[in-house]
């Protein structure tokens, strides 16, 4: 399922400033929303741990995540995106990215912290390829 995603200014803050504050590690987290008529809109942001602590590679501490996961159902929202920081690297995705790719239907925010000011870019992953995707910051949101 392909959708353009909207991300409020304050949400989009909060995801560069997460990635900001892992900052030389790796940071993870979801974006949850609805999609209506093609338009998936973030509702929020959940800040996941990176039991890894590494610098090049992350994984989403369980508890966290079932955290999460337990919010959104209770709000009745989906998971519609992915995020992780590269600190070292663009944000673009690399085959570790692809080959542990959520669901082929949740977008992936990457973060690149080598520009100033960071870098966030949207893909569609597969285990074999990536495409760009299409999303954009809504600057007036009451999130």
């Amino acid at each position: 399922m392909s959708f353009r995603l909207i991300i409020s200014q304050k949400l989009y803050d909060d995801l560069v400033s997460h990635a900001l504050e892992e900052w030389p590690r790796e940071c993870c987290g979801l974006l949850a929303g609805s999609v209506i008529e093609g338009i998936g809109r973030v509702e929020r942001l959940y800040r996941l741990i990176n039991v890894l602590g590494s610098a090049v590679e992350y994984e989403s501490e369980p508890r966290s995540m079932f955290a999460a996961i337990r919010d959104m159902t209770m709000h009745g929202w989906d998971v519609l995106a992915v995020y992780h920081s590269h600190p070292t690297t663009a944000p673009v995705p690399s085959v570790k990215d692809r080959e542990r790719n959520y669901s082929e239907d949740v977008m992936n925010l990457i973060i690149g912290l080598t520009p100033h000011p960071p870098l966030v870019r949207g893909w569609w992953l597969t285990a074999n390829a990536h495409k760009e995707a299409e999303w954009q910051i809504e600057a007036h949101s009451t999130n």
